[in-house]
């Protein structure tokens, strides 16, 4: 946002202050200065001459010789414009100036010396056209210095304003920031409408939604005279960035600019009917913006209509239809307050942004927009003689919008580090008009409605005590050594521990934000599951994709392999652990670690001696199955059918271990990952950390390795094609003894010598004692009674 030094000194009483010393200021308060731009240094070498005479060029039959009084006496100037005559007061450019990239120096044109130029606004940047040079006042002093002839000698800066801070969006704003760090005293005048004015049934507004337009106000001036803005108006907002149009418009631009408020004029002669409706758009509805894009409105975006059509994009951008132009006698002007994600949402789909819905994003104080028409009205008044006879019509459905915080001294002597004296905090927080009052050595505390969307806490008082006070001021200094040495917790060990091995097995690890958009949510099939459907919602947030707060981290893997793919690199191994939030319906939300793993592209490419392949379910399980294995004592790792929105409903499933469900497993939905355009298969996994942790009986623990020889048998059972590997082998562990050390699948087979509906499974069995050797019979009777539970429960025959 651009404001200029001149324009916020209107509104200080006191020292005076210097241009570099207010940037410094306003960049301790918090509000940042990217940069300043002294306007004058433009114009230097640039002054008000008069022209004396002129007559034709000899050589050249459009040129002009003229003869210039600059004030220390009169200059040659050859001309090729003709908007002029004897007497006119002109920006006369000397040796040494430079316009429109080049530097003025004395030479002949056509043999004929030049000794200067008489500039054009588009050669000085104050216009994007111009017919002819430019025309200055008559009763400026000839010699004078142009910029500060004509109010250009200003310094213009560049803020970077944050979101959560709407108030200071506007010169006023910016005003009490450096009253409140400075000596200077914020003057803020009040407009009166005249006392004669009376209420009329001219005008209805409606209201279709009061949480997508709290106020919508109005007044109709009528019989404007449509004089040529005044050429102060007209610098001091191309110097801000805005093109000036006529006297109404660079009002309302001028209005907002110094109160925060956005205005909106509609030429009355042009609106149907006597009736404003603020209402969302009807289906296939179409609208002419002023900059005459043809947009297509969609059902959730807020229009203003006329009872028969839309004429305005709510806080973006007015209708063509109903523009403000030179013959406009009749203007009805709007001050309004729109719901800033409604604004942000629309602004974004119809790709249009402007300095209006810049403001109503940010959540601008409703309790301006009366006062920003008066202000309008007293700048009308002033530059034309414009008398109104009507009213302020206002629909408003005010809600309380302040906010009582207790300030505890000691509280913000804990967070700073060093005490302020109570009257010391009190008399800064009068500096930002927060009223305030001390009850008991605390600080009893009015937010005001301008301060409403960002002070809630104490936390956000101590803040704006400390910024004000000077964080310069606050000594640094190490906090007090307690003796005790700080460490890890065993969550937080374990944490650390599978990030490293994740990262062993090849995997990175990815960081990404804890927002996510509503349309991602809803495309990631989230809102369909009770687990993840309970979202919090931002309250300010920075734009659409950062709207709540993420349920689940596949949506947020799921981005990161679709950026890759974007990029070309398609073999994607990743994990992250963080955080997930869910609406506990109480003041704050269920915060739960998560580990999230996502394997999509190909596991390994092809070599000489293995060959491509892509990554399956079998290869994500493993990573699990790794993961349970580097923190239990022989787990039970079960994964056990079960469908989810997100998943393939035949590749999806929960993960129990030790009977309990930590997690679940799959492959992403094939409409989630083509929606994404991300082409090829994903497998995901989602594992509950603290549950993970807490499901932790025993710690691992080392012994010798027997020296005594194992013995190896293997077996093949043939069984229904239904039963499970995991359930074979929970039962030859349970059947095998504690002398059973391992059990794996090495082999599966289908095929001749295996009836229909049945499969072979192979396993190895290795059988060890800690203190002597076995026996061969002793472990043969083991085997047979491995081999009769089989047959028992899973109906398995032995394969010879």
């Amino acid at each position: 946002m651009k404001v200029t030094f001149n324009w916020i000194n209107e509104f200080l009483k006191g020292d005076e202050l210097d241009p570099k010393k207010a940037a410094e200021v306003l960049t301790m308060s918090g509000t940042e200065v990217e940069k300043i731009e002294f306007i004058g240094d433009r114009f230097r070498n640039i002054i008000v001459g008069m022209i004396k005479s002129f007559k034709p060029h000899p050589n050249a039959e459009r040129l002009s010789v003229c003869s210039v009084d600059s004030g220390n006496g009169e200059l040659n100037i050859v001309c090729g414009a003709t908007n002029f005559k004897q007497g006119d007061k002109v920006a006369l450019a000397v040796e040494g100036a430079k316009v429109s990239d080049f530097t003025i120096e004395r030479r002949k044109i056509r043999g004929e010396y030049s000794e200067g130029m008489m500039c054009s606004e588009e050669e000085l940047g104050l216009s994007s056209a111009s017919e002819g040079i430019m025309i200055l006042d008559r009763n400026l002093p000839i010699g004078k210095d142009f910029a500060k002839a004509i109010g250009l000698d200003d310094v213009v800066y560049n803020l970077e304003i944050t979101p959560n801070r709407p108030d200071c969006m506007s010169v006023m704003g910016i005003a009490r920031e450096i009253s409140a760090m400075t000596a200077n005293e914020l003057v803020i005048p009040e407009f009166k409408l005249e006392e004669n004015i009376v209420r009329s049934d001219y005008l209805d507004i409606k209201i279709e939604d009061y949480k997508l337009c709290p106020r919508y106000s109005a007044m109709i001036f009528e019989n404007i005279d449509m004089v040529d803005s005044p050429s102060w108006l007209k610098n001091r907002l191309i110097i801000c960035g805005i093109r000036p149009r006529n006297i109404i418009v660079d009002l309302t631009n001028y209005v907002m600019l110094e109160t925060g408020q956005p205005l909106h004029a509609f030429d009355r002669d042009l609106l149907n009917t006597r009736r404003i409706i603020v209402r969302k758009a009807l289906k296939g509805e179409k609208l002419r913006t002023i900059d005459d894009t043809l947009v297509e409105l969609d059902e959730d975006a807020l229009v203003i209509a006329d009872g028969k059509r839309a004429i305005a994009l709510a806080g973006i951008m007015g209708g063509k239809d109903t523009e403000i132009t030179g013959n406009t006698k009749n203007v009805l002007l709007e001050s309004a307050n729109f719901y800033g994600p409604s604004i942000m949402n629309t602004s974004k789909k119809v790709s249009l942004r402007s300095e209006a819905s810049n403001r109503f994003e940010k959540k601008i104080d409703p309790e301006v927009t009366t006062f920003a028409i008066k202000r309008f009205y007293s700048l009308l008044k002033q530059m034309t003689g414009h008398s109104n006879k009507y009213a302020v019509y206002d629909n408003y459905q005010k809600k309380e919008r302040t906010r009582k915080i207790i300030l505890r001294p000691e509280k913000l002597k804990q967070v700073l580090g060093q005490s302020i004296s109570i009257s010391r905090i009190a008399k800064i927080l009068d500096s930002l008009y927060i009223k305030n009052k001390i009850i008991n050595g605390v600080l009893d505390i009015t937010v005001p409605s301008f301060r409403f969307e960002d002070l809630e806490r104490e936390i956000d008082i101590i803040e704006e005590v400390a910024r004000i006070y000077g964080y310069n001021k606050i000594i640094s200094k190490p906090s007090p050594f307690s003796g005790k040495i700080g460490r890890y917790s065993r969550g937080q060990s374990n944490v650390r521990s599978m990030r490293r091995f994740l990262a062993d097995i090849g995997l990175n690890e990815v960081i990404n934000y804890s927002f996510i958009g509503i349309n991602e949510f809803k495309l990631n099939m989230l809102d369909r599951e009770e687990e993840y459907n309970k979202y919090i919602e931002i309250i300010n947030p920075i734009n659409e994709d950062f709207r709540i707060m993420r349920t689940s981290l596949l949506p947020s893997l799921l981005a990161n392999l679709k950026n890759n793919i974007n990029r070309n690199i398609k073999d994607i191994a990743i994990f992250e652990i963080s955080k997930i939030f869910i609406d506990s319906g109480g003041q704050l939300p269920d915060e739960t670690e998560k580990l999230g793993i996502l394997l999509s592209g190909r596991a390994n490419q092809k070599k000489w001696i293995e060959d491509e392949r892509y990554f399956d379910f079998f290869d994500i399980k493993g990573v699990i199955e790794g993961i349970v294995q580097r923190f239990y004592v022989n787990p039970e790792l079960r994964i056990v059918k079960k469908k989810y929105s997100f998943f393939h409903q035949g590749v999806s499933g929960c993960i129990f271990i030790n009977g309990v469900e930590t997690g679940k497993v799959g492959k992403v939905h094939p409409s989630i990952t083509e929606e994404m355009e991300i082409g090829q298969d994903a497998y995901y996994s989602e594992i509950d950390i603290d549950v993970f942790n807490e499901n932790i009986k025993d710690l691992k623990s080392y012994g010798k390795i027997s020296p005594f020889p194992s013995i190896d048998i293997d077996i093949a059972v043939i069984v229904d094609e239904n039963i499970k590997n995991e359930d074979i082998i929970n039962e030859i562990k349970k059947s095998g003894s504690k002398i059973l050390r391992s059990v794996r699948l090495f082999d599966i087979y289908r095929g001749e010598q295996i009836t229909e509906n049945r499969k072979s499974m192979a396993y190895s069995m290795s059988f060890r004692e800690k203190d002597r050797t076995l026996k061969d019979r002793e472990v043969e009777i083991i085997v047979s009674r491995i081999i009769e539970n089989l047959e028992k429960k899973f109906n398995a025959e032995l394969r010879s």
